[in-house]
């Protein structure tokens, strides 16, 4: 191959089984041909022994033990802040740029047809968007080469994309693998909002171009993932114009930076402790896949591709491919804004650095506070206690 294609996959699962069924799919395709290398690659602690072993019966996977950094803060800190590293120093042990990386972990199952049509056709399915050229926004340029495939991704919220498996070209791989992402995680250390550690890997290649979301990364204790909370938040706060500007923003750069496909149910899970708290983890068949992945269709159903809002208004916007995203900009007529409206919308948010949209900004977060404080979730100055 004149690219290598190398599956990196980064930290641990307990139970054995659920390691050889992740691994499964990759060593056929390094059977076939499709893989070059598959590296598992973890931190040298002695803690990690047993967690390691079912990788020596496997001779087509490279096992490296890499040292652990030190690392300061609480758990959640702490946990992001090794993945980050994790990915960092496993893209260490690949020297080719150009490389095809599929990034994964050993509790994440996959179809093996399914990524084999990701690797196949990685050129076609993620090449470099058209779209700002046929819809005719001036926008930042990408930050990457080629679009990067994730499972899934948040509609409503952004950035809040699949971390567990995606596939990208190394370059673009390592720009989720940034420090500077840990200079956003001081607050996990207070609050248990977990979820921001699925954010700032992806947010944080954009903050240079988007600055409109360094406030959503500074004030994100007023989104807590709480289905009530999010349902009387999406009923007022659509109608605050900041929140069409941060959707459609966010959405502009779902859509020319990142191919999303979840496939059909059953083609990929994602086995969770988060998920499995109350399963006996020496049974893998008492795991259970953690959402969106045991209802991939009912998800899909919720997309509504072709207006902001009917993709965006649910409680949890997941979507499972591209279709909402796109539609946004391929449609000539939609149900809730015109093109045109969508094209002047972008183009304002290109003049924040100026202070355009400082009063609707700040009505913005300010009506989040307000509904953080009426529902318990703020006591205190800005304190939050949400989950």
């Amino acid at each position: 191959m004149t690219r290598p294609t190398i599956a990196l996959v980064t930290g641990f699962t307990r139970n054995s089984e659920l390691c050889r069924r992740s691994l499964a799919p990759l060593r056929e395709l390094k059977r076939r041909g499709l893989l070059d290398r598959i590296l598992a690659v973890t931190w040298d602690s002695a803690a990690l022994d047993e967690f390691v072993v079912p990788y020596t019966a496997m001779p087509d996977v490279e096992l490296a033990r890499v040292p652990q950094p030190l690392v300061t803060g609480g758990t959640y800190r702490k946990g992001c802040t090794l993945q980050l590293r994790n990915l960092e120093a496993a893209l260490a042990l690949v020297p080719e740029t150009n490389a095809l990386i599929f990034k994964t972990r050993p509790d994440f199952v996959a179809d093996t047809e399914f990524l084999a049509g990701k690797v196949a056709n990685f050129d076609t399915l993620c090449a470099p968007s058209l779209l700002p050229y046929t819809f005719g926004a001036d926008m930042p340029d990408s930050p990457f080469d080629m679009k990067i495939w994730l499972p899934w991704a948040d509609s409503n919220q952004p950035f809040f994309y699949e971390d567990g498996a995606f596939m990208g070209l190394k370059r673009d791989v390592a720009k989720l693998a940034d420090r500077r992402a840990e200079n956003y995680l001081s607050d996990l250390d207070n609050h248990t909002y977990s979820w921001l550690a699925h954010i700032v890997r992806f947010v944080t290649p954009f903050l240079d171009d988007y600055p409109i979301f360094e406030r959503y990364l500074r004030d994100f204790q007023l989104f807590p993932k709480v289905m009530e909370f999010r349902m009387e938040m999406l009923s007022t706060i659509h109608e605050v114009p900041f929140f069409w500007y941060l959707i459609l923003t966010h959405a502009w750069i779902l859509a020319n930076n990142f191919h999303v496909d979840c496939g059909t149910d059953g083609q990929m899970g994602l086995y969770t402790n988060l998920y499995n708290q109350q399963s006996d983890w020496s049974k893998f068949e008492t795991l259970l896949p953690s959402p969106p992945y045991n209802n991939v269709e009912g998800w899909r159903e919720g997309q509504c591709p072709g207006g902001v809002l009917p993709g965006a208004g649910r409680a949890f916007g997941r979507v499972m491919d591209d279709d909402w995203q796109q539609a946004l900009f391929t449609r000539a007529e939609l149900t809730d804004l015109a093109p045109d409206t969508i094209r002047t919308m972008l183009r304002n948010m290109t003049f924040y650095s100026q202070g355009l949209l400082a009063e609707v900004e700040n009505e913005y977060y300010e009506t989040l506070e307000k509904l953080c404080r009426a529902q318990g979730f703020l006591r205190g100055g800005r304190q939050a206690i949400a989950v």
